[in-house]
């Protein structure tokens, strides 16, 4: 095995000529540090436990958002926030730091915070897999990063310790997120720097606040026999998607090593998995290990491959999946398979990532197809209805390797064949998901041709072969430039894999191990001897890095710098790349010591190495030798001019946060005020999410709502903070946090480009020529003239116009290159949604490997540049109800507008008998643009009810009858006297032109005879969804619009109608005839009411009088009895007479009291 370096050179003098060399080429790095210090960020992850704590980092493990932070807020009187509104945190902080190359850290951030440096940090989310929870968008925060003083004892004045912190926000559907950090321009020159803060759903907190592992358990002792003289193995992940990274290949070890950095830092876990070794008679295998072969990771969930048995096992991610979805163990699918091998799907599509697992034994010649949504896991055995051996017509055949190509839902698989008489050949063969339909689109030559000293050869079937056989290991494919490689002990591509090209550089005496893709025009080769061998797409030469004399160069040049990243014994572990460099993975022994270290492959450096050492010549001057060398690059000098501000071809959204003003005189913050800082970019960033609403705001901005009751009191809050009187020492200024419409370009092509129906990206390229110099040898020439070539991926969906201007007086020529869509590839899709990938790729003739750009950073290569082109409808664009034209345009046709009883101020009524005019707005998310829609639609209400609790979901049959003008069951819920129609004549088009909606609601539509509940007249809540499938050819996107509408003032059926005016009208006659009786009867009620109260009275009377009579007697008979018997005659002879004159009286009355 050998290793990833050559061996340490020798203590000797280098020979002369690589002495010149190396002085050669050193100026370029003086240049860059000339006047300037070796300074690098730092950044790391705190808690709010661990602000300020000297040495403190964290792992990215807890989503969920804090409380805590709303008691902070509940202190700011008297501050443009909304006291009603709970503010919420994120879990961490970015404690960021730099350091310079032989310098104390603490006194160089001291002292940048004293000359006013400030860290500049930009937080960029990563779209999310699924599209159908999550909303696709590219995301970012900028936010200036806050001075903090450590928690550290200290006995200067003012401070000793120090850092800057930025929040660390959490967006809901992003497990990946890419920090870059930068300087505000003051203080001493930093590059920037990339981090990767990735969320870790693998770890668990557990009692006392300490990490574990759920996929195992962590082991601390990173022993050699894991990593000297073990081959080296490839690093397979989706792209831009797995915020972990995990990489198996340890001998006789169930552990993998895990990262969710890139492999800044990592972790040895020995999984916690069975390790039993599933066997039967159709197994063929004869060995146990307890080596982990192959290794995925995806968004949220690991596949490993132990033996022949398959594991998965799906993290923590609330964020993702709005649940706790984690296996909580090791979950082994396919128990009954025999699996060879596991296949890695790249790229995401259509809401989920993939998967292949590769069988041998029973179901030889079949692929069982995975997929992953939402951390569930599925298995398909493909193809369905026979095997691939079957469906070429061959008896034995084995899959060696599978290729998922998204974009045409088809499988590429690399067939081994094997016929009776054992002679072997290789086949590529396409399986159509859709169809289930299998065909052999190349078979690969047996031998490998013989280029006779070309650097490529076309293989047609004619051409001469040697005696060295082919043989298959696996296959490449690239997405945006339909590439596909094939490789093994050779290296053939294609761009429609039918057609190859034999790559004759790469010696057939080798074997390729595996590729690594950087999707962007890069590929590195590392061979079964671990040689690493560089391949620039596009042209034709293989480069050979490692090992190389260039190698040794920059090995011997990193020695005399006692760089940590090299020692006398390595052994590569990995080989990959980020951010379109490529990376090593090595691990390294020194002094007896052994550690794994990440550094980067020096391309450029080391083809400039190869070229200047190739191409010489020493010549004699008098006396001495001179040496000279030839430049091959044709131009000395690329820029790219005009270029047209990103934001509306990348659809980068940008938000910018500041840091709130604090009344402290050094400047530096405290809890609180970092506190406060949480839940400004939580509610910022809230305030987005919560934007994309049907009904528009008068202002196109999300930050709108938050301070459009405050602006009118900005002066006063600005008075209170500039008199230091701002409640908590804290002072919000509304105008720091926003939204970011106008970034420019800065020079350089964007990482991609979205193009819209018919849209174009234009710019131009200015190339200096290099000087007529003669070439030694017999291809004497002169090199003057520069050619520009653009190569399109998909030159059937997109078309580039070169246009040539030469500037003589200056020796260069400006190229105007304009990318166009041909409006014809690709269908109508939602925003951000099934997105045709293609790329551009911009080629100066001659420059490939040839050319390159000192920067402070190092060499860059030139003269090759590839974008990749997103065609279909971009995201961040959306059809919004312009809810505020709508009412002023019905109020001027309708002369009238009249708002329900109950007043909402999102949702304003519409009155029934009025005709309704809707009109729509296409908002972009990322420019800040805001017009009137002006194509066609349909509009179909496809819900409703008289309460917005009671609104319900129609059925397709449904809403065919209440929005179809063809229904004949009297269900139409509305309908226009506009006569456009779709196609089928099965519902009205409509536009911004359009006559206005008229309300039917007829007999047999939901709304029809809705009962009020109230006095006011009857309501109804419509759903509606407006939509431009195939109505509207003048864009890609499909705008879906779904949004509530208020209808109020609905008629009652003539029947309801009828009997409430029957009821009424009895009831009004009942009423009348009432008052009627009432006025000739009222006398003679009224007589015999006073009768009746007369007798109520004289019997009162009469009562009380027996009784005061009956009480005088009782006191009377205690006195004495004697003429008890003659008084009692008296008193009742009293009684009587008293009566008798009542009565005459009475009938007196009645006598003398007149008739009225």
């Amino acid at each position: 095995m050998s290793p990833a370096g050559p061996a340490w050179p020798r203590l000797r003098v280098l020979q002369t000529l690589w002495a010149l060399l190396v002085v050669l080429l050193a100026p370029w790095r003086l240049w860059a540090i000339k006047n300037t210090q070796e300074c690098t960020w730092q950044v790391v992850l705190n808690n709010f436990e661990t602000v300020g704590k000297k040495d403190a980092s964290d792992r990215f493990v807890d989503q969920e958002p804090l409380y805590t932070v709303d008691k902070v807020f509940s202190q700011l009187v008297d501050a443009p926030i909304d006291p009603d509104e709970t503010y919420l945190g994120f879990p961490y902080y970015l404690k960021i730091n730099y350091s310079c190359k032989g310098e104390s850290s603490e006194a160089l951030v001291r002292k940048g915070h004293l000359t006013g440096l400030k860290p500049v940090v930009l937080v960029t989310f990563q779209s999310p897999v699924n599209f159908h929870r999550w909303k696709i968008e590219q995301l970012q925060i900028q936010m200036e990063a806050a001075p903090f003083r450590s928690r550290e004892r200290c006995n200067a004045e003012e401070v000793c310790l120090m850092s800057w912190y930025t929040p660390m926000p959490i967006k809901n559907g992003s497990v990946v997120m890419r920090v870059d950090v930068s300087s505000n321009g003051l203080g001493p020159f930093i590059p920037n720097k990339r981090f990767q803060v990735n969320i870790n759903g693998f770890l668990e907190r557990q009692r006392g606040n300490t990490l574990q592992f759920t996929v195992g358990n962590e082991l601390f002792n990173l022993i050699p026999r894991y990593f000297v003289n073990v081959p080296s193995r490839p690093l397979w992940y989706t792209v831009d998607q797995a915020p972990v990274f995990i990489l198996g290949g340890i001998p006789e070890e169930k552990a993998i090593l895990l990262t969710d950095t890139n492999f800044k830092d990592f972790f040895l876990v020995e999984l916690s998995i069975d390790s039993c070794w599933v066997g039967s008679f159709y197994c063929p295998q004869t060995s146990f290990t307890a080596t982990i072969y192959d290794a995925i990771a995806t968004e949220s969930t690991l596949f490993i491959r132990q033996n022949q048995l398959i594991y998965y096992f799906t993290g923590t991610y609330t964020t993702l999946h709005e649940s706790n979805r984690g296996s909580g163990r090791w979950v082994r699918v396919l128990a009954n398979e025999c699996i060879k091998k596991l296949c890695p799907v790249h790229f995401h599509s259509n809401g989920s990532e993939y998967v292949m697992a590769l069988t041998t034994g029973k179901h030889e010649g079949y692929v069982h197809f995975g997929t992953i949504t939402d951390g569930r896991v599925s298995f398909e055995l493909l193809p369905r209805q026979r095997s691939v051996c079957n469906g070429i017509l061959v008896v034995n055949c084995s899959i060696t390797w599978a290729v998922f190509i998204a974009g045409d839902y088809n499988l590429l698989l690399l067939v081994e064949i094997e016929d009776p008489s054992t002679r072997k050949y290789f086949q590529v063969v396409s399986y159509d998901l859709v169809s289930d339909y299998l065909v052999v689109l190349y078979t690969i030559p047996e031998f490998i041709p013989d280029a006779r000293g070309l650097e490529f050869l076309m293989v047609l079937g004619t051409e001469s072969y040697t005696n060295f056989p082919m043989v298959p290991k696996g296959m490449s494919y690239n997405p945006y430039n339909n590439l596909l490689f094939i490789w093994g002990n050779f290296l053939l591509q294609s761009y429609n894999s039918k057609n190859f090209i034999y790559l004759a550089d790469f010696p057939k005496e080798l074997s390729i191990k595996y590729l690594v893709n950087s999707f962007y025009g890069d590929t590195a080769i590392v061979t079964e001897t671990e040689e690493i061998w560089y391949l620039l797409e596009g042209s034709y030469q293989v480069y050979k890095l490692f090992p190389s004399k260039g190698w040794e160069v920059h090995v011997s040049l990193q020695v005399m710098q006692q760089s940590s990243l090299y020692a006398p014994n390595e052994t590569m572990v990995t080989l990959f790349y980020e951010d379109h460099r490529l990376y090593q993975l090595v691990y390294l022994i020194d002094n007896q010591q052994g550690r794994l270290v990440k550094r980067l492959v020096p391309v450029e450096q080391l083809l400039m190495y190869q070229q200047i050492s190739n191409d010489y010549l020493l010549e004699r001057q008098g006396s001495h030798l001179t040496l000279s060398f030839t430049n091959f690059c044709p131009f000395t000098v690329m820029r790219l001019r005009d270029l047209p501000n990103p934001q509306i071809y990348t659809r980068q959204e940008r938000y910018r946060a500041q840091p709130p003003r604090v009344l402290e005189p050094g400047g530096f913050h405290s809890d609180n005020s970092l506190a406060v800082y949480q839940g400004l970019v939580y509610y910022l960033l809230w305030l987005h999410s919560k934007y994309d609403k049907p009904y528009a705001d008068p202002v196109h901005d999300p930050t709108w709502r938050w301070w459009k009751n405050k602006k009118q009191d900005q002066d006063y809050y600005f008075y209170l903070a500039s008199n230091w009187r701002s409640a908590g020492s804290v002072h919000v200024d509304m105008a720091s946090y926003e939204k970011i419409y106008d970034l420019k370009a800065e020079n350089e092509l964007p990482e991609r480009i979205f193009l819209d129906k018919g849209t174009s990206y234009r710019f131009s390229v200015f190339l200096t020529a290099r000087e007529p110099e003669p070439l030694h040898g017999p291809s004497f020439q002169l090199q003057s003239k520069v050619g520009l070539a653009v190569v399109l991926a998909d030159p059937e969906c997109i078309e580039a116009v070169v246009k040539e201007k030469v500037l003589v007086n200056r020796n260069s020529v400006l190229f105007w290159v304009t990318l166009s869509d041909k409006r014809f590839c690709f269908d109508q899709g939602i925003s951000g949604h099934h997105l045709m990938k293609t790329s551009m790729l911009l080629k100066v003739v001659g420059s490939s490997g040839h050319c390159f750009q000192n920067t402070n950073q190092g060499p860059r290569m030139q003269g090759n540049l590839m974008v990749p082109v997103l065609i279909g409808c971009p995201p961040g664009k959306r059809l919004a109800f312009d809810i505020t034209y709508t009412l002023e345009y019905n109020r001027l046709q309708n002369k009238h507008y009249f708002d329900c009883v109950h007043v909402d101020p999102e949702m304003p009524c519409f009155l029934f008998r009025d005709i309704f005019y809707p009109f729509f707005l296409i908002q972009d998310l990322v420019t800040g643009d805001s017009g009137s829609f002006q194509g066609s639609y349909v509009l179909k209400v496809v819900g409703g009810g008289p309460t917005l609790d009671t609104i319900k979901e129609y059925s397709e049959e449904d809403i065919y009858r209440f929005n179809s003008p063809l229904d004949k069951t009297g269900s139409l819920i509305w309908t226009t006297r506009n006569t456009t129609t779709t196609e089928d004549s099965a519902f009205n088009i409509l536009s911004h032109n359009s006559l206005g909606i008229e309300w039917l609601c007829m007999e047999n539509s939901p709304c029809h005879d809705t009962i009020p509940h109230s006095i006011f007249a009857s309501e109804f809540f419509f759903k509606v969804l407006v939509s431009n499938r195939g109505v509207d050819k003048s864009t890609y996107c499909d705008y879906q619009l779904t949004f509530q509408l208020h209808i109020h003032g609905l008629p009652l059926s003539a029947r309801r109608a009828f009997l409430i005016l029957m009821v009424s009208a009895s009831l009004f006659v009942g009423l009348v005839i009432l008052y009627v009786i009432s006025c000739l009867l009222s006398p003679y009620v009224v007589k015999v009411c006073n009768v009746l109260c007369w007798k109520i009275n004289n019997i009162i009377a009469w009562e009380s009088y027996i009784y005061s009579i009956a009480s005088d007697t009782g006191a009377f008979s205690n006195t004495s009895g004697i003429k008890s018997g003659e008084s009692s005659g008296g008193i009742s002879r009293v009684v009587s007479k008293v009566a008798g004159e009542n009565r005459t009286d009475t009938k007196e009355t009645l006598r003398k009291k007149p008739i009225s």
